[in-house]
């Protein structure tokens, strides 16, 4: 906790998944989302990735598949393969923007 504390985005990323999963406590998706965000403000690729997931299926918070797709494609332009394939199947099926 003390690196993610201090802002180091892969511990952040890191404790986000251990509290997304349950591991080492009760899961808290809220935590996890959190955390998530934090690091992806950083530009951290995979947890713009898995927070992406978060808010496009409305976990630990409010959906929000316009934010969500914005987020694939910032993960996806770092390389990530799954947000990627993510992007491309929202783009392909108009989720949180226009069909293209």
């Amino acid at each position: 906790g003390l690196a993610a504390a201090q802002g180091n985005a892969h511990a952040q990323c890191f404790l986000g998944s251990m509290h997304d999963a349950g591991e080492g406590g009760p899961q808290d998706l809220v935590e996890a989302r959190r955390l998530y965000g934090l690091a992806a403000a950083q530009g951290h690729a995979r947890a713009q990735y898995r927070l992406g997931g978060m808010l496009a299926n409305g976990e630990g918070g409010p959906e929000d598949c316009a934010e969500a797709r914005r987020l694939f494609g910032l993960a996806a332009a770092q390389g990530d393969a799954d947000a990627q394939g993510t992007l491309g199947a929202m783009h392909d099926d108009g989720e949180g923007g226009p069909q293209d």
